[in-house]
């Protein structure tokens, strides 16, 4: 009996100690609730302001790097490669054949790729170490190296300077992938989050555009023109080197990553062109004191942990999304496609450049809809890739009767492929970019952005690597492949992404709970 009473003493002592623990740890739990609660509040909608627009002009001019250097390469490859077997004869005496020419161009065309996988998984590193404005900065000094290196190969009669300036494109293109969309959405007020992240995309496909025209005979596309095609990349780069420096800093990042809310707050007024930033002030601060790491920084597995493991796997495969449609094939092979499609001469360069422009008109109108009421990111999502299915499908049946000797087939298979191109353009070409930082809070954002990026270019690595190889087996059949992507991808946006429009990390990760328990169930 007296063991029996002694216990229970015992237990109604350790009760009364771990009752102030428990206690404590309920206090901190309804806090992080209270916190949580105040995050879901929408803020008040914003306008744009002068200096925002300068801003974000001012950044996504690194996007117009990145969508030049994709499409220079198109107009004057078949000179390149006739100057390499030149170049080869010259420097080592030995005759290159036309598959030898080919393979080294093509090392050197997906060199771009490779150093783009490096870059895109640095840029989180790189964006929280030395903050986004400065990784912005001196990222300039890579393009600038580059672009010495492409314009000059042939001055130095040395084209293994064209593969070594590739990777330094890629490596300049991958931080851009990475940091830009971020960058974008964390200076913009929450209502235009849409339109400002839609610069990134914007600047890739006007730059594509340009860097496409160029290369046309009459411009920079002759023997002796193409190395300036390389060069032109230096006007974006110096312009940006000489407005970044008035840009200011994430706002997000200063009170995240270096807890200065004064200047966190400096920052919004002058962004916003009011002081009344006290609430949106506010919410950062909550955001960040609801995911602050106390111990220690998040590593990248820490995203594939707990509660960031379903946003992590829903962000890669919007990048997925992106690059498994197909628009990277139709990029990359857009001249090849329209010669096999009858037309010749100096045709295919001038419809690709059509395309282009095509494509550019269809990212503007994807400016005024992607922020709008009656829309939002998956809307627009599921529609472009609904619009890439079919467009795929009838893209295979009018190659077939064009092959079979129908030639008014073969125009129609120009219609189809704009159609694919144009539906991409309002849903999977800008929105993966910066759904990203609307999944993730501060704490995580720039490594996520990071490994998100990366996938991108992994994937866009894998479709330029494989697409020509298959089509030269099963020929026109090889857009079912992306008929098959596009329809599942579709199907997985309905089910299991949410829109995250105008709603705070805390809202869209309790979103995303509910879909990831649906699925599981």
């Amino acid at each position: 009996m007296t063991n029996i009473t002694a216990n229970n003493d015992r237990a109604v002592v350790y009760q009364m100690e771990q009752q102030p623990q428990q206690s404590s740890k309920d206090s901190k739990d309804s806090t992080k609730k209270i916190e949580a609660k105040k995050q879901d509040h929408h803020l008040p909608d914003e306008k744009w302001t002068p200096y925002l627009f300068f801003c974000i002009s001012s950044i996504a001019l690194a996007s117009f790097q990145d969508g030049f250097q994709i499409g220079c390469i198109n107009a004057p490859g078949p000179l390149i490669i006739e100057w390499i077997k030149q170049c080869h004869f010259e420097l080592f005496g030995e005759i290159l054949s036309q598959y030898q020419a080919d393979f080294i161009w093509s090392v050197a065309v997906s060199m771009f790729s490779v150093g783009g996988m490096f870059g895109s998984f640095c840029s989180g590193f790189l964006a929280d170490r030395f903050g986004r404005k400065s990784t912005l900065l001196y990222n300039n000094i890579l393009a600038l190296i580059a672009a010495m290196c492409l314009s000059t190969s042939k001055l130095f009669n040395f084209y293994p300077m064209i593969v070594f300036g590739r990777f330094l494109v890629g490596l300049n293109c991958g931080i851009t992938s990475g940091l830009v969309p971020m960058y974008l959405t964390e200076l913009a007020p929450a209502n235009l989050r849409g339109k400002s992240g839609s610069f990134h995309q914007l600047n890739i496909s006007v730059a594509i555009v340009l860097s496409q025209a160029l290369g046309l005979p009459f411009i920079f596309g002759s023997h002796e023109g193409w190395p300036y095609i390389f060069a032109c990349v230096a006007i974006p780069t110096f312009l940006q080197l000489a407005t970044i420096p008035f840009c200011v800093e994430s706002p997000k990042y200063l009170i995240s990553k270096l807890n200065d809310r004064e200047e966190a707050r400096r920052v919004l007024e002058k962004l916003r062109g009011h002081t009344k930033v006290d609430e949106e002030l506010e919410h950062m601060v909550q955001e960040t004191m609801v995911t602050a790491e106390p111990m220690h920084q998040p590593g990248y597995m820490s995203l594939f942990k707990g509660e960031n493991q379903w946003p992590m796997i829903v962000s890669i495969l919007m990048m997925f999304s992106q690059q498994f449609s197909g628009i990277s094939a139709v990029t990359f092979y857009s001249t090849l496609i329209f010669k096999r499609n009858g037309l010749s001469g100096n045709e295919p360069m001038y419809a690709t450049v059509g395309f282009g422009c095509i494509k550019l008109i269809a990212t503007f109108g994807c400016l005024g809809l992607i922020d709008h009421p009656r829309f939002g990111r998956k809307r627009l999502q599921i529609a472009g890739l609904s619009g890439m299915c079919v467009s795929s499908i009838l893209i295979v049946i009018t190659l077939t009767l064009s092959n079979a000797g129908f030639r008014w087939a073969s125009y129609l298979n120009i219609l189809f492929i704009l159609s694919f191109v144009v539906t991409f353009a309002f849903g999977p070409g800008p929105i993966p970019w910066f759904f990203t930082s609307e999944l993730f809070d501060s704490s995580t954002r720039g490594r996520a952005a990071a490994v998100s990026a990366t996938s991108n270019w992994i994937a866009n690595w894998m479709v330029g690597l494989t697409f020509l190889p298959i089509n030269n087996i099963i020929h026109q059949y090889a857009f079912l492949m992306f008929t098959f992507s596009t329809f599942s991808f579709a199907i997985f946006t309905w089910k299991f992404v949410p829109e995250t429009k105008g709603k705070t990390p805390s809202a869209i990760r309790k979103e995303l709970t509910f879909m990831k328990k649906r699925m599981c169930s």
